[in-house]
């Protein structure tokens, strides 16, 4: 039971994750193109943290995720036809968050750029 509970909250902060990857990354965007001039240092500081750690918790909490799947998540009635949607779905997850983590890259170049560096 116990077993059962951790890997419920593993999904659901790995999930919360996602989220905060998604949103952290796409201001990280916003921030490049629309701030004027010299982003805040504060803000950018806190969108980098928040990107990186997120993904950091995506990616343990998601082993997490494949180790447990087959006993707490897999669905019977869907049988192997869950197996092509999982992958479809993230080839478009890792294409979201490659665009994402560019735009936080770009962020720092933008921050070293204003820096005269």
């Amino acid at each position: 039971m116990i077993e059962a509970l951790v890997v419920m909250l593993n999904n659901y902060f790995h999930d919360l994750a996602v989220a905060f990857l998604f949103a952290s990354t796409l201001m990280a965007h916003l921030v490049v193109r629309e701030w004027p001039g010299r982003p805040s240092l504060r803000v950018a500081g806190i969108l980098q943290r928040v990107a990186w750690g997120s993904l950091a918790w995506v990616l343990l909490g998601g082993v997490v995720r494949v180790i447990f799947y087959k006993e707490y998540e897999w669905l019977p009635k869907a049988g192997t036809a869950q197996v092509p949607a999982l992958m479809a779905k993230h080839v478009v997850m890792v294409s979201l968050t490659v665009w994402g983590l560019i735009g936080v890259l770009r962020l720092k170049r933008k921050l070293q750029d204003s820096d005269g560096r």
